[in-house]
């Protein structure tokens, strides 16, 4: 059988705003205050992080996602690796997941290279290693325009692969990095090389350069449903035309999740800490006093066709997950699945029915969330969600993809 895989992903948000934070200031990205980082009330906030992504190994998750973000209170992760490199000693057997780190940002990708090489190491050949461009607020933090950080990142990815798979030392003529030495040591662990992610919004050209290079594809819009398909069949056809065929194992989604004893009290639980994240995590994300802060600086480098695919695509009200009213218009959105084990399990299974994707990135902490909750939440997802959803999906897979019955029996013989 072959079931959906199951991450836990966490974005290590800031938890202690001033509860006026939201009145007082225009956003939580780029231009927020560092002089609101409370370093009495911060001691140790890491190593709960760790700790409670460490809880996932325990728990069974097939793997545990981290991200890279710069100047904001929504992720404190400005270098994923340094926190990869913590899970290496902690974790035995879940994958690894960075997703991503942003090569466009820094002077030279060997860089990224070498420590994914030294992680892939560290975790017995668990790396999972992801790439991307950045965020519009990434851009601005670093003054590097977006059509710029296009160019530069299709180029660093192909270099780094090339580095962990061809004898060293080469010279590489590119344009963005041309480079005498290449002879990066540690290899990865792992051969040819550690699984490659690349994340994107539906860009057909970000599709185009996934599929023709067999790397997985992941939906970074909080799209579900009807929009999360739609991707999956544009990058199937994609895939198609690159002589691939799709599994749901070439793409990923992140969804969010909270799971409690019942719906009333996994309401009452999750209320506060969803709004923390959603009102203050969230805000300023994609405009700020007025500006578009999607794309970064400069002229978003999309051709007409994916501009159309990003402005035509389905979604369930024209706002963004951080501009709900309610909770009504959030479960009504599917933006955030919040309910008993039976009610999340149902959800989910819906979604996974529907999108056909295999890889199932899931944020369990939100904002401000107490360990314990988060915890909670994890165990009751890993003990009475996912073993029925890995069953039932496995059933799915195996029926509708014939392909993955032919690789289980290449892999057995």
């Amino acid at each position: 059988m072959h079931p959906v895989r199951l991450f836990c992903w966490h974005f290590m948000a800031y938890p202690h705003l001033p509860e006026d934070f939201d009145e007082n200031h225009t956003s939580g990205w780029v231009t927020v205050p560092n002089k609101l980082w409370d370093r009495k009330k911060s001691r140790g906030l890491y190593q709960t992080y760790i700790d409670q992504l460490a809880y996932g190994d325990e728990l069974g998750f097939d793997g545990l996602v981290l991200n890279e973000h710069h100047q904001n209170i929504y992720g404190l992760m400005a270098s994923p690796n340094l926190i990869a490199s913590a899970l290496t000693q902690k974790t035995e057997k879940a994958k690894i997941v960075v997703l991503a780190d942003l090569p466009p940002l820094y002077l030279n990708p060997l860089r990224v290279a070498e420590e994914f090489a030294m992680l892939d190491n560290m975790s017995n050949g668990r790396l999972i290693a992801g790439f991307a461009v950045g965020g519009g607020p990434e851009s601005f933090n670093y003054n590097v325009p977006s059509p710029h950080g296009r160019r530069r990142l299709w180029e660093a990815i192909d270099l780094v692969v090339r580095s962990w798979t061809d004898e060293g030392p080469f010279h590489h003529e590119g344009p963005c990095y041309p480079l005498r030495y290449v002879n990066i040591w540690p290899k990865p662990l792992q051969t040819p090389h550690p699984q490659v992610w690349v994340p994107g919004s539906r860009s057909i050209e970000s599709m185009e350069e996934v599929a023709k290079r067999g790397y997985c594809y992941f939906l970074s819009s909080r799209s579900h449903g009807d929009g999360t398909k739609a991707a999956a069949l544009e990058f199937a056809q994609v895939m198609e035309k690159h002589n691939k065929t799709y599994t749901p194992f070439n793409m990923g989604v992140l969804l969010s999740v909270y799971v409690s004893e019942s719906d009333e009290q996994a309401k009452a639980e999750a209320e506060k800490p969803v709004w923390y994240f959603l009102r203050n995590c969230l805000k300023g994300h994609l405009r700020q006093r007025g500006k578009s802060m999607t794309f970064g600086p400069g002229v978003p480098s999309q051709s007409l066709r994916s501009w159309e695919a990003f402005l035509n695509a389905p979604r369930s009200s024209g706002k963004m997950l951080g501009d709900a009213d309610s909770w009504d218009e959030l479960e009504a959105r599917n933006s955030i699945i919040v309910g008993s084990p039976e009610t999340v399990r149902e959800k989910l299974w819906g979604f996974v029915e529907q999108a056909q994707v295999g890889n199932l990135l899931i944020q369990f902490h939100f904002g401000n969330m107490e360990d314990k909750l988060a915890r909670k939440s994890m165990r009751l997802f890993a003990e009475e969600v996912a073993p029925a959803l890995r069953r039932d999906s496995g059933n799915l897979f195996d029926q509708e993809f014939p392909v993955l019955r032919d690789l289980e029996l290449e892999e057995a013989v």
